[in-house]
């Protein structure tokens, strides 16, 4: 009979902890076992290699997180968007100027409109002139003719010479007699023309950035904003020099 003698130094196979949670498949772990395994991992790694592995094992959470924070913020976007409403928009033929900003500014303070988040005044100085200034360049005439029809505009501001050019007048501008106060239309009106005002005024030709004068003003017969207009109109008669 062989007898093997046991070898002293020779270990002992190891027991396997089948409770311990680094021997555990993955499946067979809790959520709060899968949390512990990943603070262990996490604690030996250094920055640069955390960092990746959270935006690996994150990514698709994360993702879904910037996704809501972007619809948020697109919702409150559109729904701002659709408070706001137009106060007046006017537009001011051959300005030289950039300074839109301060115009409309300066006619929502009239307006009373300056701390509204919600009413706004728009300028449009886009509109260019040729020759001698009674006609518009082809692209501008373009462009008038589609806001008018389109109803986006309030107030026509522009040279004696362009504003008294208009044939049939009465089809494109309303009758300022019948809606300014009798005292401003006595002061900037002419009787023989009622469908424009006529101001000589340093602070509104630097306002509006224009070069000529006398500056002649129109309200558009098709108005949707003509209380606001016939507003900043008798305002002026205080700016007239």
């Amino acid at each position: 009979m062989r007898i093997e003698l046991k070898d002293e130094n020779q270990e002992e196979p190891k027991q396997i902890d089948e409770n311990d949670i680094h021997n555990k498949h993955e499946s067979d772990l809790t959520k709060k076992e899968k949390r512990q395994l990943e603070k262990e991992k996490l604690a030996g790694m250094g920055l640069g290699a955390k960092l990746g592995y959270i935006w690996a094992y994150y990514k698709p959470q994360m993702a879904a997180i910037v996704g809501v924070i972007v619809l948020i913020f697109a919702a409150k976007d559109i729904y701002d968007n659709a408070q706001i409403e137009t106060a007046l928009t006017m537009m001011v033929i051959d300005s030289y100027g950039m300074k839109q900003a301060g115009a409309e500014e300066a006619v929502e303070n009239i307006l009373g409109i300056q701390d509204d988040p919600y009413q706004i005044v728009t300028v449009d100085e886009s509109l260019r002139t040729e020759g001698d200034g009674a006609a518009l360049e082809s692209y501008s005439q373009m462009s008038f003719t589609t806001k008018v029809a389109a109803r986006a505009i309030d107030v026509l501001v522009g040279s004696e010479i362009y504003i008294d050019s208009f044939e049939n007048k009465e089809e494109y501008f309303a009758n300022l007699r019948d809606l300014l106060p009798e005292d401003v239309f006595e002061k900037l009106g002419d009787p023989e023309d009622p469908y424009s005002i006529s101001i000589t005024s340093q602070e509104l030709a630097s306002e509006l950035e224009v070069a000529y004068e006398p500056i002649k003003i129109s309200i558009l017969v098709n108005s949707e904003h003509t209380e606001n207009a016939v507003t900043w109109i008798s305002a002026l008669a205080e700016m007239a020099d």
